[in-house]
């Protein structure tokens, strides 16, 4: 039985990704036209979208969001933030080689891009942001397309 339906994109949609439970009821999609949406809801059946336009040229391949602990905090408890504070952040790759990561803004809620990272030489097939147990550092991995038999992956921290 279909509950929602969302035609957010004029291309493919090529991944999508839950958001951590502590940031709500929320998904991610990457789409080939180069856009990003983020559908959430508080959980009385209405959806609310916000779209990050030419978030990547040519097409957005892969999303994945960012833990809901922040790095340092198995260190300093004092600092964990509420539920309604912790920062929203996901990363991108898509076909223009780049992986960039987004943070909502606290003051509008819309999204901004916080890094670009310029690694891979080939379109980003995935990226995937490492859980985090509140340890000092965060990591993504990425990977690309180097041939049609190799891939190449990177970790950020």
């Amino acid at each position: 039985m279909k509950l929602q339906e969302f035609i957010n994109h004029d291309s493919s949609v090529n991944s999508l990704c839950w958001a951590p439970e502590a940031y709500g009821l929320m998904l991610a999609c990457g789409s080939s036209d180069g856009s990003v949406s983020i559908i959430s809801s508080e959980g009385d059946g209405h959806w609310q979208v916000k779209k990050i336009n030419n978030a990547h040229t040519i097409g957005c391949n892969a999303v994945s969001w960012a833990p809901s602990t922040h790095p340092g905090s198995l260190f300093n408890i004092a600092d964990e933030p509420k539920r309604g504070e912790i920062e929203k952040r996901l990363v991108t790759g898509g076909c223009d080689s780049l992986v960039k990561i987004w943070k909502m803004s606290a003051t509008d809620g819309q999204w901004e891009e916080e890094e670009k990272l310029e690694a891979h030489s080939d379109w980003v097939c995935d990226v995937a942001w490492a859980p985090n147990i509140g340890l000092p550092t965060s990591k993504i991995a990425s990977c690309s397309q180097l041939s049609f038999s190799s891939c190449r992956c990177f970790f950020f921290s």
